[in-house]
């Protein structure tokens, strides 16, 4: 278990590694909540699995055998840790690969009893690239869905990215999910994220802070591209009947 300081949460957001979020208390008969982002440098370009994983290797057999193929159209991607019936629980990755992922996870750097990558399921994006979505360390466990792309072809990953996460605290919530849309292999793909967060007072109820963001990404020359901002009611739409059907 992590020790996290009383009031002091990380937030995180699809596109950076980790963001800081400071609730300070205010001494004025109106409470506010000051948030302060900090984003930190990305991992170095010429790690193993970004600079050169051959077909073959160790880490894509192991990959391979413990992610589930699945083939859908609509892939919906979230965070529910602890529910027996999440879909991305997984099958945890032998340790020896933890050092392979250190310069994405800080926290593997820690000792750890208890495993924290998991394979879930893999997807066939096209004939050069397949898709696997790690469940990975979160805020507080390994709660955090992460996708990372193979390339064949460059014989490499791309840089992970991130499409589920769920954590409450303090009166502070954090929603992650993602759909992963055309996924069948045959169509270009889109990869739909959307994000909510929000402070509460917990004594009155009080709303303190709220926000709801959803971005697009297309695939692009073996890659999605960098994420767009929309507002499309049906994209929102969509998300709510999938995670409708979580809910069943």
């Amino acid at each position: 278990m992590r020790i996290v300081p009383f009031l002091s949460l990380i937030l995180t957001a699809p596109f950076a590694s980790y963001s800081r979020a400071v609730q300070v208390p205010d001494s004025s008969t109106r409470p506010r909540v000051t948030i302060r982002v900090v984003t930190p440098p990305p991992p170095p370009a010429d790690t193993l699995l970004t600079k050169l994983m051959p077909p073959g290797a160790p880490l894509l057999r192991e990959l391979t055998k413990k992610s589930r193929r699945v083939s859908s159209e609509t892939l919906y991607v979230y965070s529910d840790f602890g529910r027996e019936s999440w879909r991305y629980v997984g099958e945890p990755l032998d340790t020896t690969f933890d050092g392979l992922f250190q310069p994405f996870y800080p926290e593997l750097v820690f000792p750890h009893a208890e495993p924290e990558l998991f394979a879930t399921v893999r997807v066939v994006l096209d004939l050069q690239h397949v898709a696997y979505l790690l469940r990975v360390p979160g805020m507080y466990a390994p709660s955090q869905v992460d996708l990372w792309i193979y390339d064949a072809e460059a014989r490499r990953f791309g840089l992970p990215i991130r499409v589920a996460e769920s954590w409450g605290d303090a009166g502070c919530g954090y929603n992650l999910e993602g759909l992963l849309l055309n996924a069948d292999g045959r169509h270009p793909p889109k990869l739909i994220l959307h994000q909510g967060t929000g402070c509460t007072d917990m004594e009155t109820g009080r709303t303190l802070s709220e926000a709801d963001s959803l971005w697009v990404r297309m695939w692009t020359a073996g890659g999605f591209s960098a994420p767009v901002a929309t507002s499309d009611s049906l994209l929102s739409k969509l998300l709510d009947k999938q995670r409708s059907r979580v809910a069943r």
